[in-house]
């Protein structure tokens, strides 16, 4: 039994899956030590029989891990957009969601005692983000996305190309609502637009609609690189002369995803900068003092022009 259930992986097959949970539950009911022993160890009978009755009666797929307590389950929405749920069976009747590409919720963040409590809860969760879907989906597929990169459902906010030197960063609520509207290396062109452009914002109308209104786009700019590489360059050759931050003179962080940005508001000055590392060197240079609120100020790197970083990406 162990050495079956360690060398499982996830199969897509339901015929496979049947004939794996009944010569399991037959095993089970064979020997009253083994249940014993896998109900500690493995995961329990009705566990077993659920996963059966679920497949049989419903339309989601159901998959064991590397071992039993490693479940996956594919449900599909309204939309046909498939979402997968990643579960692990702790005890009899305490299962938890370990992965979900979905917005941070409480209410999926809780011990439930059967697989039909969390079909139901993600279901209705789904239900509940139908207009946050659309939004994002909208926005993926009609603006220049920056960040984050492959970006997820779970990625509730999104930074759009505007220029070489200026992101717009947008948040999106559960309910399809933007939030937390700022720009990265602000200019006055696009700070003037913004910033009487909000004051008309029309909850009546998409997102992108909003901010084409706001910012007078008829269509999205391009951007001439895209994470790094620029857009023209063979796929072959998109290592060569890419974006690099300033200060770690890398593209990307191994402990803070993310590409460099165009922090510095000074035009001319064309330098990214990872926030993180810039955040850092202005602390550095300031005594290594811990700033007050989080906000590092001092001199660009580059061209020594005044410039402030959070500490945290905001």
């Amino acid at each position: 039994m162990e050495h079956m259930a360690q060398n499982m992986h996830y199969v897509g097959d339901t015929k496979d899956l049947f004939e794996l949970s009944g010569s399991i539950k037959n095993l089970l009911q064979f020997n009253k030590t083994l249940t014993q022993s896998v109900k500690s160890e493995l995961i329990d009978v009705e566990i077993l029989d659920e996963i059966k009755n679920i497949t049989n009666c419903e339309n989601t797929a159901i998959y064991f891990g590397k071992t039993l307590r490693d479940i996956k389950i594919v449900i599909e929405d309204d939309e046909l957009r498939k979402h997968e749920i990643y579960l692990e069976y702790k005890a009899p009747k305490k299962l938890m969601i370990t992965n979900l590409k979905l917005p941070s919720s409480i209410k999926l963040n809780r011990e439930y005692s059967c697989i039909k409590d969390i079909l139901n809860t993600v279901k209705q969760n789904v239900y509940d983000l139908a207009r946050y879907f659309y939004e994002m989906e909208n926005i993926d597929q009609l603006c220049s996305v920056m960040e984050p990169i492959n970006g997820s459902f779970k990625d509730d906010y999104r930074r759009i190309f505007l220029d070489d030197r200026t992101w717009l960063h947008v948040e999106v609520t559960p309910e399809g609502i933007a939030t937390n509207i700022h720009l990265i290396g602000q200019s006055m062109y696009w700070h003037n637009k913004l910033q009487s452009g909000l004051l008309n914002w029309d909850h009546d109308k998409s997102i992108v609609d909003n901010i084409m209104m706001i910012f007078d786009l008829f269509q999205f700019p391009q951007p001439t690189f895209k994470h790094g590489a620029p857009l023209d360059m063979d796929t072959e050759d998109t290592t060569e002369n890419p974006i690099v931050c300033g200060i770690c003179l890398c593209t990307e962080l191994p402990d803070s995803p993310g590409v460099p940005q165009p922090l510095c508001q000074n035009i001319s000055c064309g330098v990214y900068y990872h926030r993180t590392c810039l955040y850092q060197w202005l602390v550095a240079c300031s005594g290594s003092r811990p700033p007050a609120f989080g906000i590092a100020n001092g001199s660009c790197p580059t061209c020594l022009q005044s410039i402030a970083c959070s500490e945290k990406d905001n």
